[in-house]
């Protein structure tokens, strides 16, 4: 590296090097050219010091003191009669750094935000505070998107439950192009409306990116992601699957239990099942959940007759050691606590709502107009889930438990297959391809297709539904919907009510090539970096910092893109 960036414009006239290095310099040109009329002078009017700063050299910092002189402009007309000599090769104009400082500084506060880049510039011999480094990141101009054809859309959150943003991302070049405040149906539109060269868009199941995409890109094809589609029939296997426990630990139990037995706790069970005013998905998940805790604490109990010990137990049932105690030691089953309500933004008007729904208005939108109208700052989908509180009336049905744990007998019973069956585990069997399952990973698949009738059905749904994601063949959705609308099934037919109201995105990304993979691992790298921030940077800077990775890093846009 030279100490002097491009000497050949200057001439040294002293070197000092102490604790640090000074290198003093006038131009090697007498003339100058005017910076307004760019006439060539010869004429000095005065002369003064300017200093500058520089990359270190081994360890020391540089200073360059310039002697800049000042001309006449010759030009008549030129409205300035006096300026003075640049340096365009070295710096610019009322900057105190050289170029090629000022383009460090600017990589280590993309790379490290200001704090982080001012301590490490610190260790390097490097001047620069966190106000500069942000000063310069924000002085530099950011990629224009040019005309985009295909382009995916995702959220990430400023703070988890309450604000979020919106990434775009070219999907063609795999970079990101623009980052939205917030994921609102105005702010996403306004962006598309701006954008008409948009013609495909990969997104999530979010009803308002596609109520954005409807109405600021009419023109543009709407896919959905198949990982999230995925994931959506993942969480019905794995909701059918828990109501299904019982009926599959039963069948498989060595010492099978009399018929009549069965019968007096399957109606226990449905008297103890409890219908939360909800959504019909998050009812059949709860639901699914308790009757598998319940069928769990059931089997306890029964072990606990036979004589195991709470270890035994516990590993037996697929449970913690300090469940079993608990659970042993309460006497009854243990229900699920009611959790707390989180604050929400609806609070200080959930006196009005209220008075408003017992005097008979139930228009929603013009309530929100007017919640807006006092103040309000929430969404309207949060009011709409506070008014569906009020529709619904909770009621608790009539709850039973199983027998409170006796006294131990004396002979333990033998260990019967899938003892400690767990719903969650188990799905993950039910979408992945069988020829990448393990031996005991299909032993275990086929005692639960042979133990229920539903797991049977729902294994062979969901490998149709998980094949076409695989293949890309769309054109069988519609016969799979009509299928499981005539399994009744309430899990997958849950499901298939919401591909149905999604269903042209869902065929698009059964059929398409496009999905929100070069997304996800951007939004990873948009975390990293408001995180590494600690949450005090402003939209600006975040902005800035993600899309210059994708202007000049493209291999590190690349990688994150997988």
């Amino acid at each position: 590296m030279t100490i002097i960036p491009d000497p050949s414009d200057l001439i040294i006239e002293q070197v000092s090097i102490t604790n640090e290095v000074t290198i003093t310099v006038h131009a090697a040109s007498p003339t100058a050219s005017c910076p307004c009329c760019e006439t060539i002078s010869k004429r000095v009017q005065s002369h003064y010091t300017r200093t500058l700063r520089d990359l270190p050299a081994s360890g020391r910092p540089v200073h360059l003191v310039i002697q800049v002189h000042r001309f006449f402009c010759e030009e008549k007309t030129c409205v300035r009669k006096i300026f003075a000599e640049r340096f365009p090769a070295l710096t610019l104009p009322r900057v105190q750094f050289t170029l090629r400082l000022q383009e460090t500084l600017r990589e280590i506060g993309f790379a490290l935000g200001g704090e982080a880049g001012a301590r490490l510039g610190k260790q390097l011999s490097i001047p620069g505070s966190p106000d500069t480094l942000l000063r310069v990141v924000k002085g530099t101009g950011l990629p224009v998107a040019s005309s985009p054809r295909v382009v995916g859309i995702d959220d990430w959150s400023w703070k988890r439950r309450l604000r979020y943003g919106t990434l775009i991302c070219d999907l063609e070049s795999s970079k990101p192009i623009d980052v939205l405040p917030d994921r609102s149906v105005e702010t996403v539109s306004a962006w598309f409306e701006n954008h008409p060269t948009v013609e495909i868009v990969s997104r999530d199941r979010s009803s308002e990116y596609a109520a954005a995409m409807r109405k600021g890109a009419p023109q543009a094809l709407q896919v959905a992601d198949l990982w999230h589609i995925g994931k959506n029939l993942a969480d019905s296997i794995q909701t059918l699957l828990a109501r299904c426990r019982a009926e599959i630990r039963r069948s498989l139990q060595v010492q099978a239990t009399p018929p009549e037995q069965e019968r007096e706790e399957m109606e226990s069970m449905r008297e103890q099942e409890w219908h939360p005013p909800r959504s019909r998905s998050v009812v059949l998940a709860r639901e699914g959940r308790r009757a598998q805790k319940l069928d769990r604490y059931t089997q306890v109990v029964e072990l606990h007759h036979q004589g195991l010990s709470a270890a035994d137990i516990a590993s037996h049932v697929g449970i913690g050691e300090r469940t079993v105690h608990r659970w042993l030691t309460g006497g009854s089953f243990p229900e699920a606590r009611r959790r707390r309500r989180r604050p929400s933004l609806i609070d200080p008007y959930e006196r009005y709502v209220l008075n408003w729904w017992q005097e008979g208005y139930r228009n929603g939108t013009q309530h929100y107009k007017e919640l807006t109208a006092q103040g309000y700052k929430g969404s309207s989908k949060a009011m709409y889930n506070y008014l569906a509180t009020l529709r619904t009336p909770r009621s608790h049905a009539s709850k039973s438990s199983p027998s409170k744990p006796q006294g131990r007998k004396s002979t333990p019973s033998s260990s019967a297959p899938l003892e400690n069956f767990s719903a969650q585990r188990a799905t993950w069997l039910f979408v992945r391809q069988p020829e990448k399952l393990g031996e005991r990973q299909k032993r275990e698949l086929a005692l639960i297709r042979q133990a229920s009738p539903s797991a049977e059905a729902a294994y062979r749904f969901a490998q149709a539904f998980m094949q076409m994601t695989w293949e890309h063949t769309g054109q069988q959705l519609d016969t799979w919907l009509h299928e499981v609308e005539a399994s009744h099934l309430p899990e997958l037919e849950s499901f298939a009510k919401g591909i149905q109201q999604d269903k042209a995105a869902v065929l698009a990304g059964l059929t398409l090539p496009w999905s929100q993979g070069p997304l996800e691992g951007h939004v990873n790298w948009l975390k990293l970096i408001k995180r590494s921030m600690y949450g005090r940077a402003k939209l600006p800077l975040l902005r800035a910092r993600v899309l210059h990775v994708a202007e000049k890093e493209p291999s590190r846009a690349a990688t994150l893109a997988g």
